[in-house]
């Protein structure tokens, strides 16, 4: 599955990943939990993957503390970002503008072996235990409707969102995805952590029938 799902995304073009990863971060941004949250948890894009760059800029404009990604010895820290150039007005055609910015804020940074921009390990570390119903973007390569979420195999995400989930109660997890990493099944174990929704450049899925399959496992 997981070949399967990784073939479709390096199948998509560069104007699909940008209107769609737009598409999804307002979708995203209509929803009650982001309302609510102060503090937004979201990963650095990959090539060939949805574009979190309009969701960080929203969350921006929305004054919301942004915590994006650190790797270190095998497990996921995660730091605050420092406030940029831009982000201010909570406009939808904002969304279309101001990614921009954070591009250029974002190049500057160090990329690692997939090609993911690495946040400086001197930002501070995010405290869970101060936000309010902290939100996170959670990335997959697929998800089903019920919220299990596979992901590239290493476990990351799992054993952060266990630790965090233990750490604060009200933390929200919503995978991000487009329409076509949403299947009927996506296997799943003891130790996988299930998101709490799921939203595409379709909208919030909503029980059985918004599931959209893609490609067959294999």
């Amino acid at each position: 599955m997981r070949k399967t799902m990784t073939a479709y995304l390096g199948g998509l073009g560069p104007a699909e990943i940008e209107a769609w990863s737009t598409r999804i971060a307002e979708y995203l941004t209509a929803t009650a939990e982001w309302r609510a949250a102060d503090t937004v948890l979201c990963f650095l894009s990959m090539p060939h993957e949805l574009d979190t760059t309009p969701l960080i800029a929203a969350a921006r404009a929305w004054k919301k503390t942004v915590a994006v990604p650190l790797m270190e010895a095998g497990e996921i820290r995660f730091v605050v970002l420092p406030p940029g150039a831009g982000g201010h007005r909570r406009e939808l055609a904002a969304l279309r503008r101001e990614p921009a910015a954070l591009r250029r804020e974002l190049a500057s940074l160090a990329r690692d072996r997939w090609g993911i921009p690495v946040p400086d390990p001197a930002w501070p570390a995010i405290d869970l235990a101060r936000a309010a119903r902290p939100l996170v973007a959670a990335p997959g390569l697929a998800f089903d409707r019920l919220g299990n979420r596979l992901g590239r195999g290493k476990g990351y995400y799992d054993r952060y969102l266990k630790r965090a989930r233990a750490g604060a109660r009200d933390l929200i997890a919503l995978g991000i995805c487009f329409s076509g990493q949403v299947l009927e099944e996506v296997p799943h174990g003891a130790d996988d952590q299930r998101v709490d929704g799921v939203v595409t450049e379709k909208g919030r899925v909503e029980g059985p029938d918004a599931a959209t399959p893609a490609a067959s496992s294999t």
